[in-house]
């Protein structure tokens, strides 16, 4: 079998396993599948902005918050149909990438970060500040949902709904990757002046990498507040900014593949670290150096090196 074969087949078992999964896993192990999921989405948003155009950002669970939020109030407060609030969400992430990515599209490095924190702390300042819309730091839980009217109540529905998203998200980066505007990611990344003399306009391109980055993000905001149901500043921090950057450093930078690996290896992580759940985010930075150390291609570089061997 080929390598293309080969790895036709896998994708054709692990889309058959996921179709399978709800079915045959246990709540509990069903909920991690579905976390693994909105994961994926998360990861590649992030990988696409930091791994292929290389912009940092510390800000990505704050366009997380905006999806979250901006779904549930919708939910709530107008009751609107599922496909419209998380498209409104997705929207609503995307015009926040829009509003950071427009004056940092001229920053770079240690600037870039330090603003795209401060957008951060302003998030967590806006939800706790506003507590009778936003619940503030008590919280807010999500109402029944509906499609179209009818209760969307069935795991099953929530679960299939979170496995089309992953699939258009993965399908969508994929095509992203493979045409002028991916290329134009690389290009900048490996050498923003070397860019502009090709006559990619850096400013715009770096641009549309936020507000591509924020939207993923928020569709993965909206779907995790479907699925847990309640939602918190706490899970928008920074705390949260660097698990995701964990997932595709541990993963793999600039590659979807990368995004996937690191969101599946590390999603259950959370849930054996509670019993020390105070030490998560020194674990979390352990495993960040240690993988830039002894891994710098990630899973997926460790994986093809593997294959490369005799």
């Amino acid at each position: 079998m080929s390598g293309q074969s080969g790895r036709a087949a896998l994708w054709w078992l692990t889309g058959l396993a996921l179709i399978v999964a709800p079915f045959a896993l246990g709540t509990y192990h069903a909920y991690l599948v579905n976390l693994a999921l909105i994961n994926i989405i998360l990861a590649i948003g992030l990988n696409l902005l930091t791994g292929n155009s290389g912009q940092i950002s510390l800000c990505h669970s704050s366009f997380m918050a905006i999806g979250a939020y901006g779904f549930t109030l919708l939910n709530n407060l107008y009751h609107w149909p599922v496909p419209f609030a998380v498209v409104a969400a997705v929207l609503l992430a995307s015009i926040g990438g829009y509003a950071v990515g427009y004056p940092a599209r001229r920053l770079s490095g240690i600037y870039l970060a330090l603003a795209t924190l401060a957008f951060l702390a302003l998030t967590q300042v806006v939800i706790e500040e506003f507590p009778d819309l936003t619940g503030g730091i008590r919280g807010l839980k999500i109402e029944a949902m509906n499609w179209f009217g009818l209760p969307i109540d069935h795991k099953y529905l929530v679960y299939f709904l979170l496995l089309g998203c992953t699939a258009l998200g993965v399908y969508a980066a994929k095509q992203i990757m493979d045409n002028r505007l991916g290329r134009a990611f690389d290009a900048i990344r490996t050498s923003p002046q070397g860019a502009q003399a090709l006559g990619i306009p850096v400013a715009e391109i770096k641009l549309t990498a936020f507000v591509i980055s924020a939207a993923y993000a928020g569709l993965a905001g909206a779907l995790l507040s479907m699925v847990v149901g309640f939602i918190d500043p706490v899970e928008f921090g920074v705390s949260a900014a660097i698990r995701y950057i964990t997932f595709i450093v541990i993963g793999g930078m600039g590659s979807v593949a990368g995004s996937i690996a690191g969101a599946v290896a590390l999603t259950g992580l959370p849930e054996a670290l509670r019993p020390v759940k105070e030490y998560s985010d020194l674990v979390y930075a352990a495993l960040l150096l240690l993988s830039l150390l002894f891994m710098p291609n990630g899973l997926v570089g460790l994986a093809s090196a593997l294959r490369r061997k005799p």
